[in-house]
């Protein structure tokens, strides 16, 4: 009777014990896994970020000013860094016309960039894109000298698109424009690469242009014109370097 009762108690102590050590072992599993929380925290906020890589086109904007303009994020760690930031210090750069920026886990900042593509002058102290968007940049790193114009505020796009036209078709004589004014009655005057000066006037700026360009040879024969005056419905009156003016 006394070994029944035995084997009876045992019966239950088994499932007791084994459900106390399952027990046991899910609450030191869980401390194990809070302390592993805590450490992996601490750790991430001293993951460095190592890797600086720049994409796009790099004509204007070198790696170090990107690296400048990023100084204090890449003091910080790989999860503290904050994006948006970092894009706003890169968009400062004076070359930068977009950037996205993103990071590459574990400890790459990716930098992709678009710059501006200065077209003209603008004014003096401005540059125009090829969007006819004003901005201000380090202008001893063009490339190749660009032309200057100057006009009104608010009229850069028009100024623009009749720097275009009119060096399309000055092309046809190899001719360039050095310099072009769009005045605020938008009359336009201009100097060209050979030196020669045009007053073109407010209107029929192509028309003008153009019986410009039929003279021409003749007027490069001379070899001594200063200016073109084109103010005229039919014909223009030419300055010569000597001081003396034609009509024809």
């Amino acid at each position: 009777m006394i070994d029944l009762q035995l084997a009876k108690l045992r019966q239950i102590e088994w499932p007791f014990w084994i459900g106390f050590i399952f027990f046991i072992a899910v609450i030191v599993s869980c401390f194990r896994l809070w302390f592993s929380s805590v450490d992996w925290l601490k750790t991430r906020d001293s993951l460095p970020v190592e890797q600086l890589i720049v994409e796009g086109n790099q004509d204007y904007v070198e790696y170090r000013d990107v690296l400048e303009a990023l100084a204090p994020q890449m003091q910080q760690s790989f999860f503290e860094l904050d994006v948006n930031q970092a894009q706003q210090n890169v968009e400062n750069i004076d070359w930068v016309y977009w950037v996205a920026i993103r990071k590459e886990w574990p400890n790459m900042l990716k930098v992709n960039l678009i710059e501006q593509e200065a077209e003209v002058h603008w004014n003096g102290d401005f540059l125009l894109n090829t969007l006819g968007q004003v901005f201000q940049a380090d202008v001893s790193r063009l490339l190749k000298a660009i032309p200057a114009l100057f006009g009104p505020e608010g009229d850069e796009t028009k100024a623009l698109q009749a720097y275009r036209d009119l060096s399309q078709l000055l092309a046809l004589e190899n001719l360039a424009i050095d310099e072009m004014t769009l005045t605020e009655r938008h009359a336009i005057r201009m100097i060209l690469s050979n030196g020669i000066k045009l007053n073109l006037g407010r209107e029929d700026w192509l028309v003008r242009i153009k019986r410009f360009i039929e003279f021409y040879p003749d007027l490069n024969e001379q070899n001594n014109v200063e200016y073109v005056d084109l103010r005229y419905d039919t014909g223009f009156s030419v300055g010569h370097k000597s001081e003396q003016t034609q009509t024809k």
